[in-house]
């Protein structure tokens, strides 16, 4: 376990360290809630209310179950249970850019778990129409993710957890909106 924790701490001052004054900014803008809502808002728009819009209140549903299971699962269960410190509370000189140091625990990231809840949803939703959305969506997710220990938010395996975390959620919230929506149509035709 300490093998694993050097690594991480290796790995996270790597990425903290390696900065550019345009890459500040994009990464920070990455992290904002108006950069994700812009992406969800063009992905419905231009897909949902455009190639699929019978579907929209489905999708819909699926995005906000997306975000509160992502959200309550990283903040409730692994924040709080684990308690890991953030590398801004553990660590001395970690470089913050145009932030402050949030929450006092970091293990899982939740805007990894969001990010890639989302992405995973959104691209076994659509990836079958628009071969291209899931590599843009999921590119979206990993800059992110990324952000988090650049920004000097989390360790790398904070992010890795979250990733995963949300990964699971994302799949398990299409697979039961397929599964609810295909029973509904079903009842309607019969």
């Amino acid at each position: 376990m300490t093998k694993l924790k050097a690594l991480d701490q290796s790995v996270f001052w790597w990425i903290n360290e390696h900065h550019s004054t345009a890459l500040d900014w994009i990464l920070w803008c990455f992290s904002q809630s108006w950069c994700w809502l812009s992406v969800i808002t063009i992905v419905f728009i231009f897909i949902t209310l455009r190639k699929d819009r019978k579907n929209w209140l489905w999708v819909l549903a699926g995005l906000a179950l997306c975000f509160l299971l992502a959200d309550q699962i990283s903040n409730n269960a692994f924040k709080d249970g684990i308690q890991r410190l953030r590398p801004c509370y553990e660590l001395e000189g970690v470089r913050m850019f145009h932030t402050n140091k949030g929450g006092l625990y970091g293990f899982v990231s939740s805007h990894a778990a969001n990010a890639f809840a989302v992405a995973v949803f959104l691209s076994l939703l659509y990836g079958h129409r628009i071969k291209s959305l899931p590599y843009l969506i999921i590119i979206w997710a990993v800059i992110v993710g990324y952000s988090r220990p650049y920004l000097g938010k989390h360790y790398p395996g904070d992010v890795i957890c979250g990733a995963l975390l949300g990964i699971g959620i994302g799949a398990m919230v299409y697979f039961v909106i397929s599964k609810i929506k295909s029973k509904t149509a079903s009842k309607d035709s019969a």
